[in-house]
């Protein structure tokens, strides 16, 4: 009897300090966790989810529509299931492209979001813009947008910082077309030796935005589909952008994007590519992302069918063998910026690095 008053005892003592710690973990604000970054599958369209150490969402990208919603059921089960979260804070489109920015009317019908950020609208009247691809009033994606962001939209420029708590900071660096002014004059000896330019691409995607997002000394990149012309001007005659670590393969790693100058200034740890099975992964951009000595893990979401194994990257490195996919990519960034893993899926295989 005393032997169990003692038990007793002791379980009434413990019993606070255990929850305790459960709530600690639980409670972001008495335990901050990592940076998040989940590239969703969304078959050659693109959807990136960013979760803060905060628990602040940012997607950038929506993915495709129609499909009985295929691609926002996608984005929701990572922002719900594996992320934990009921609410997107933040949702921006980086150009007007139906693989864009289609996916948002379906997302809004299952997910609350706060606030819309984009490159601009006809409507918005800035001289200094263009729309060579719409979306027109008329245009039915671009209804639903308009009537998603209804009230909760706002444009950015270059320059411009995405407002986010804590100590993630996430800048843009073009949009329209034009690049962020830079203070640093110092000339980038990578443009010694660029290839020539392409022909001037008059669509969407050279007006993409592009964000860099960082942690302490990590950095991560999101071009949208910024094409070749655009992209080296980010980093010629000076490097806008510095070095970082993960680099969204620009435009699903097509050979239009993808500018050599431009990756070998940032000089990324990993690549990862949002390509579908017939999409993007263009053999040239492989190829490219091959000879650049930083890289130590080029991923893809998928491996292309169209092209030999030689022209894909390390089937390890692929998250989807099915070319039905739905497997996503997951980076996670120490709390403090200083190293981070990357894994496919929510149990496939880890590899560590350390931030530059």
């Amino acid at each position: 009897m005393r032997l169990r008053l003692v038990i007793f005892t002791l379980l009434a003592l413990c019993t606070p300090i255990l929850g305790s710690i459960g709530r600690a973990a639980d409670d972001p604000q008495a335990s901050p966790g990592n940076l998040d970054i989940y590239f969703i599958d969304v078959m050659g369209g693109a959807a990136t989810l960013i979760v803060t150490p905060e628990r602040e969402s940012v997607l950038i990208d929506s993915g495709w529509p129609g499909l009985e919603d295929r691609d926002p059921k996608r984005i929701t089960y990572v922002l719900k299931n594996v992320a934990k979260l009921n609410l997107l804070n933040h949702a921006v489109t980086t150009h007007w492209h139906t693989d864009h920015y289609g996916g948002i009317e379906g997302l809004k019908r299952l997910v609350a979001i706060d606030q819309f950020w984009d490159r601009g609208l006809p409507e918005d009247q800035n001289p200094s813009l263009d729309f060579p691809d719409g979306p027109k009033t008329d245009d039915p994606l671009g209804v639903a947008y308009r009537k998603a962001s209804l009230g909760k939209r706002r444009v950015l420029k270059p320059g411009d910082p995405l407002p986010l708590k804590g100590e993630v900071k996430a800048t843009v660096l073009a949009s329209g077309g034009k690049v962020t002014p830079v203070a640093n004059k110092s000339l980038n000896p990578e443009c010694n030796n660029c290839p020539p330019d392409q022909p001037t691409d008059d669509s969407d995607n050279a007006r993409s935005l592009t964000i860099r997002f960082s942690l302490g000394n990590f950095g991560f990149l999101d071009c949208g589909d910024l094409t070749w012309n655009v992209e080296k001007s980010l980093v010629c005659p000076v490097n806008r952008i510095g070095q970082i670590d993960v680099f969204q393969v620009t435009h699903h790693g097509s050979n239009q994007s993808n500018h050599p100058t431009l990756v070998r200034s940032i000089a990324p740890t990993v690549a990862i590519m949002d390509n579908g099975p017939r999409k993007g992964g263009s053999p040239e951009t492989v190829k490219m992302l091959r000879t650049i000595p930083s890289i130590q893990a080029a991923y893809q979401l998928h491996r292309n069918i169209a092209t030999s194994a030689q022209e894909n990257t390390d089937p390890s490195l692929i998250a989807n063998s099915d070319p039905a996919g739905g497997q996503f990519i997951h980076v996670s960034v120490a709390a403090d910026g200083s190293k981070y893993s990357v894994q496919i899926g929510e149990d496939g295989p880890i590899k560590h690095f350390l931030t530059k």
